[in-house]
């Protein structure tokens, strides 16, 4: 059967790791371009939240999570067994450690980066099939910033947003606007030339 991106955040189980909300979840996925046979990589996987979803997605094909804390470690073991995911590698380590004998890949996903960004980056690019898809989220300015500056000069064509997300929350009879943090998405694709099209 299909899945619908966009798993609820209350069924995810998080702690207290920080975790990609529904809303840009949905937007991640669908930059990633996400098919039923994708390799998908996705760096900084925190409770495992975009890797459920992109292995939901993918029932044919792969992904690799790496996450460095053990916290996060434990907790994308626990979600892919509440959620029944078997197409899933879980890699322990800090990215771009433990890129360097993936497969060709569809597309990486950048939630988390701890200032190796051009690294990462670097690796991506090597691994990343020609047409595949370079998806980056950042929450702080400077992050965001950054990966623009690490595009310039690769063979990517690139956009970029920022999405400011308000929820609905009832207050008595009524409804407030209750915003979660904005986040900006660059979404690449990976071409063949050195030059890059911005």
């Amino acid at each position: 059967m299909r899945h619908f991106f966009g798993i609820r955040d209350e069924e995810f189980i998080r702690g207290d790791v920080p975790m990609t909300k529904q809303e840009i979840r949905m937007a991640v996925m669908n930059e990633a371009r996400v098919d039923e046979d994708s390799v998908i990589l996705d760096v900084g996987a925190g409770t495992g939240s975009i890797s459920i979803e992109a292995a939901l997605g993918a029932p044919k094909g792969h992904v690799y999570a790496i996450e460095r804390f053990d916290k996060g470690i434990e907790l994308i073991q626990q979600n892919m067994e509440k959620f029944n995911v078997s197409n899933m590698t879980v890699i322990k380590a800090k990215a771009p450690e433990g890129m360097e004998d993936l497969p060709e890949l569809d597309a990486v996903i950048i939630g988390g980066s701890a200032g190796q960004l051009g690294n990462i980056i670097d690796e991506a690019q090597r691994l990343l099939k020609i047409g595949g898809r370079l998806v980056v989220t950042a929450v702080t300015m400077e992050t965001g910033s950054a990966i623009l500056k690490e595009l310039k000069g690769r063979p990517f064509e690139y956009h970029g947003y920022q999405m400011a997300i308000n929820r609905y929350r009832k207050a008595g009879p009524y409804h407030l606007l209750d915003p979660l943090s904005p986040i900006f998405i660059v979404s690449a694709t990976k071409v063949q030339g050195e030059e890059t099209i911005g």
